[in-house]
């Protein structure tokens, strides 16, 4: 009898430990980004030389926070050598790198100031912004294709 008193108790002591410890078995993943709460995206609001600087003002919406770096990709358009041609497809030859914490890039509220100096003001540019998220599972952002000396909406 005393046998019997003392086998149980522990028997149901292991099963116990065993149903719990089966609660930290499971599948182990790292977090993924969850695309509709992580990405963001961008529209350039204006855009204006000042000097050999173009200035870009650009709005971002959605998961502001998530921003980790712009590229400002963008090609003259001309005759010249190693322009792009007027009417021909978009092809970048430049692009200038702004990332957080660094200097010129200048994020304010959902805001993004940044600016590529260097430039001809009397030339005529296309550009476009490639926005990274800094969860590296989540794809570039792109705005639309803009030209200098023209409009920007």
């Amino acid at each position: 009898m005393m046998r019997f008193s003392v086998i149980l108790p522990a028997a149901l002591l292991a099963m116990a430990l065993l149903l719990i410890s089966g609660c930290a078995i499971g599948k182990k993943e790292w977090p993924s980004a969850v695309p509709k709460e992580d990405r963001f995206s961008l529209h350039v609001e204006q855009g204006m030389f000042e000097g050999d600087c173009l200035l870009l003002s650009i709005r971002v919406s959605g998961a502001v926070n998530r921003l980790w770096a712009v590229n400002v990709q963008y090609e003259s358009v001309g005759l010249d050598e190693g322009d792009g041609c007027e009417g021909c497809p978009f092809m970048p030859r430049t692009a200038e790198y702004f990332a957080r914490g660094q200097k010129g890039f200048d994020l304010n509220g959902n805001v993004l100031s940044v600016s590529v100096c260097g430039l001809n003001p009397d030339k005529q540019y296309r550009f476009r912004i490639a926005g990274e998220n800094e969860l590296s599972g989540m794809d570039l952002e792109y705005t639309e294709v803009f030209e200098t000396l023209s409009q920007i909406d």
